[in-house]
Order: structure tokens, then sequence, then C-alpha cells
């Protein structure tokens, strides 16, 4: 397994550090975008995995990266693909939750994405089990 692509599953698991490392998260995540061509099928499973993980905990990692970067500010002054959606985390923390649930009136129990359906632990179980493959 890619040591990048295990790095980045294993930050995407701990949204409440700081954001200085959330921020070489996402640099991180820039490095595996140039190597995605390369990566096997097993670890772009994973890279999506881990890419879902953070953007089912979007609010708690954009509140720290907040604290050390203007993510719009960045995107003026480096050019930022809209592919690089991870550079995007102030504008998808913004988003209400999109899924085919969401469509159906539910109850405050009732989980209203696959996200919600699926708590931390479990995705990581999920992520940790694609990448030991």
């Amino acid at each position: 397994m890619n040591d990048l692509l295990v790095q980045y599953a294993t930050d995407v698991e701990f949204p409440d550090v700081s954001g200085a490392e959330h921020l070489e998260m996402l640099l991180l995540r820039d490095r595996l975008a140039d190597l995605q061509p390369t990566l096997t099928a097993v670890e772009k499973q994973t890279l999506a995995a881990a890419d879902e993980c953070l953007l089912g905990q979007v609010a708690a990692f954009y509140r720290e990266l907040s604290r050390f970067v203007d993510l719009a500010q960045r995107r003026q002054t480096t050019p930022t693909p809209p592919q690089h959606w991870w550079w995007y985390l102030d504008v998808l923390a913004q988003l209400p939750v999109l899924s085919p649930l969401a469509a159906s009136p539910t109850t405050p129990d009732q989980p209203t994405s696959f996200i919600a359906a699926h708590p931390a632990p479990a995705r990581r179980r999920s992520i940790r089990a694609v990448a030991n493959r």
C-alpha cells in the first residue's frame, strides 16, 4: 500500500487535531491526486473511502483549518482546479446533506445520509479492511 495513502487514510480519522496538521493533509491529498493514475484498484478504493470519511466530517475539519488558513484566499493566490475539491472545504461545509434519504421525511433519530448511517468507527474499520488487502 502506498505510504502517502496510508497516511492520508489515517489523517482523515482525526478531525479534531490542529488545523496545521489538516493543512498538511490537504497538501498530501494534492500529492495523491498527482499519483492517482498509478494507484492500484485497491488503493483507489482506499482513497475513495478516505475521501468519504473527510467529507463526512467536513465541518469539523474546516473549523480547525480555518484557524490556520483562509481557504478562499488561498484559492485566489494558488491555482486550484475544482477537481481538487478538498481545497473547497469552506464551501462544502456550508452545503446541506444530500442523499436519497433526504428526499423523504425523516424523524430526528433517522440518519439523513450514508455518513450518518455509518458511524466513523465503522467507516474506519472499512478503510482499514480495504487497506489491509
